[in-house]
């Protein structure tokens, strides 16, 4: 790719992926800790180690999703007391984490958050995950977080909610339609010199044909 540089000129920008190289020598790098016998990880934030984490998670016999999953965070955290619960904070693509581990409330992980949160709470296998409808974004940078299962069950929720509130809403614009109709018809009465509501129209025909059924019997009775 040409980079322009506006004091150097025209210069040539290497985009080469190098995902696969790095991976190599963070590997290497493990393996020669290994056997010189020194305990860690080169670095514990390397997909490298992460990759290591979520093997040993697999190994445990528990279901997991991605590699660095909120499944394996939780795993990692310490245990909560009553009264006394843990919380770890971390940015993911971008966006801020917040898992909590309560004994009274149990897990709850929040997913970032706006000037103007409208927030939703989705159960899941990892606890109760709270998702601001106003920060979708935030949301969307750590679907790669849970597994299969506990994003379907986001992604449902969230739909769910949607379409309920779509639903109220229409039934609002409806009631505001019923009453404003309702004023526009009291108001075209009064202008008209008061048309008959339809129960006292109902009172008036009911009342005309008491009076002919009278009529008719007083006929019946005279001859």
């Amino acid at each position: 790719m040409i980079y322009n540089d506006r004091y150097l000129g025209y210069q040539t920008w290497n985009t080469t992926n190098k995902t696969a190289e790095t991976l190599a020598k963070q590997m290497k790098s493990a393996s020669d800790r290994r056997k010189a016998g020194m305990d860690g990880e080169a670095d514990p934030d390397s997909f490298a180690a992460k990759l290591k984490r979520a093997d040993e998670y697999a190994a445990s016999g528990e279901h997991h999703g991605a590699e660095d999953s909120i499944a394996i965070v939780l795993r990692q955290m310490d245990e909560p007391t009553p009264g006394n619960p843990v919380t770890k904070d971390f940015w993911h693509n971008g966006a801020h984490v917040s898992v909590s581990k309560d004994v009274m409330y149990g897990n709850t992980i929040t997913i970032g958050g706006s000037s103007n949160p409208d927030w939703i709470y989705v159960d899941t296998s990892v606890g109760a995950v709270k998702i601001d409808l106003n920060d979708m974004t935030s949301l969307m940078k750590c679907l790669d977080l849970f597994s299969p299962e506990d994003l379907n069950a986001i992604l449902r929720k969230i739909q769910e909610v949607k379409q309920a509130r779509e639903a109220m809403n229409q039934i609002d614009r409806m009631q505001d339609e019923l009453v404003k109709n309702g004023r526009d018809s009291e108001k075209e009465g009064g202008e008209n010199g008061g048309e008959q509501s339809v129960g006292e129209a109902v009172g008036v025909v009911s009342a005309e044909e008491m009076r002919g059924i009278e009529e008719k019997r007083e006929k019946k009775f005279i001859g």
